[in-house]
């Protein structure tokens, strides 16, 4: 650690912790990869459940979701413990995490339609809003705890964006293989999904042990003895905390309706489900590659324009898919843009929220941490709850039947669900974006903080 001109003891990681930082979001990512891309179709077309139902039960368990966020916010400032503030949360759900994610998929099979979907609701709200809540919130305030260095935080959270779509691209390319191999029922669904709690549980065991939390400035301290209200108000009169959660949603919309469609899309538009996968490992990939080499664009252009630029480019992709819809080699390229589109906004969005943290404690003067973290949970599951409802909806409004073959209705809507949902998600990320500025403001921001904690 060294002194910076502002007299801040600047804290850094090391690329050991960088990595072991980055694999937790890889372990996160079994389940929200599983929740935002296969689950309505597992409930579908293996467990038989109407769309319209599904949709229903997700929409009504997400707004629980969005609230256990602000509660595990609230819990969050009031615990500690030897093992950190956010860094304990790691080890006390990685268990719990993994079970909740394997009764996801142990749906009672010859149980009426009532029971299956009250074990439904309760499965959902015992993974999503709870135990993965418990995990990823804390999970997510960690970084800021690690390092009080811009660039260096802005590479710890490249490192987790770079890693974070290994998670998803294994879940969306090898999972309905894997279960087609082993016969594609029940049974095969619950084996392959407790083959990945085990494997996530390893991974957050890699985080825990190989991370460590060093900085907590005293405003945060005792931001964490105010009450809810008062920290509820300091975060919702921060317009970049609305904006960032406004800008979640609506990604969390395209995650979804691009995860849960493209299955859809595979089977009915292109004749085989497990061209799914290959779909996603094309966006996937460029991910990596676009979030790996993001740093010096983001140093030149500013974090608001890439994500801004990121979002263009995923409308033209959509866009490109208009004119053939059906043709394998055309799909792929609109995948691979789509791909780099979306690496701006996984690079920068947690160093976005993080600024504006900063943002917050100048113009309130109350550093509210945790709650502004929320701001990508809250969205994330407000949005995927917003889209499995829609989604479900117009899937059952088309006449839709989860067989094998289906009415031509129903195949239509899945086609404008794929393109359209993604197009309309896109275009909102950009209209948001047009409204931020906190690049251009935030060396200001920092130098009058400075000022304040010298005097």
């Amino acid at each position: 650690m060294s002194n910076n001109q502002n007299q801040r003891t600047v804290f850094k990681t090391s690329l050991t912790e960088k990595f072991a930082y980055g694999m937790g979001d890889v372990a996160c990512n079994v389940v929200f990869a599983i929740t935002s891309s296969l689950l309505v179709y597992f409930y579908t077309n293996v467990v038989g459940v109407s769309a319209a139902l599904v949709g229903s039960i997700l929409l009504f368990s997400r707004l629980f979701d969005g609230i256990s966020d602000l509660a595990m916010a609230q819990i969050m400032d009031k615990v500690n413990s030897r093992h950190g503030k956010y860094r304990a949360w790691v080890l006390w759900m990685a268990i719990p995490y993994g079970l909740s994610a394997i009764l996801l998929v142990a749906v009672p099979q010859n149980a009426t339609s009532m029971i299956q979907a009250i074990y439904i609701f309760v499965t959902y709200n015992l993974c999503t809003t709870v135990c993965y809540t418990a995990l990823n919130l804390p999970y997510s305030s960690l970084a800021p705890t690690m390092t009080n260095d811009d660039n260096d935080l802005a590479k710890l959270n490249l490192f987790r964006m770079s890693m974070s779509p290994i998670g998803n691209l294994i879940i969306t390319a090898l999972t309905l293989p894997f279960i087609n191999r082993l016969g594609g029922a029940r049974k095969a669904w619950i084996i392959v999904t407790t083959v990945y709690a085990i494997v996530a549980f390893g991974m957050l065991m890699w985080t825990f042990f190989g991370t460590k939390e060093r900085f907590r400035p005293a405003a945060a301290k005792e931001a964490e003895g105010l009450p809810l209200m008062t920290r509820l108000g300091a975060a919702f009169r921060n317009k970049y905390f609305i904006m960032l959660t406004l800008t979640m949603i609506a990604v969390s919309l395209y995650q979804n309706v691009n995860g849960t469609c493209t299955t859809y899309y595979a089977q009915y538009l292109l004749g085989n489900e497990e061209l799914m996968g290959v779909l996603q490992t094309a966006e996937k990939i460029p991910w990596i590659i676009g979030v790996i080499v993001l740093a010096p664009f983001i140093k030149k252009f500013g974090k608001r324009n890439m994500v801004m630029w990121g979002a263009m480019l995923n409308v033209a992709a959509m866009i490109i898919v208009l004119f053939a819809p059906t043709n394998f080699p055309v799909l792929i390229f609109a995948a691979i843009l789509r791909g780099f589109g979306e690496a701006p906004f996984y690079g920068c969005i947690f160093t976005m929220i993080a600024d504006a943290i900063e943002f917050g404690h100048w113009k309130t003067g109350i550093r509210v941490h945790a709650l502004l973290f929320s701001a990508f949970t809250v969205g994330q599951k407000l949005g995927g709850g917003i889209a499995a409802w829609a989604i479900g909806q117009l899937m059952e409004r088309s006449g839709f039947t989860g067989l094998e073959v289906e009415i031509p209705s129903a195949v239509a809507m899945v086609k404008s669900l794929y393109i359209w949902g993604s197009v309309i998600a896109w275009a909102a990320v950009i209209v948001i974006m047009l409204f931020y500025h906190l690049d251009k403001e935030y060396d200001g921001i920092i130098s009058d903080l400075a000022k304040r904690e010298n005097a």
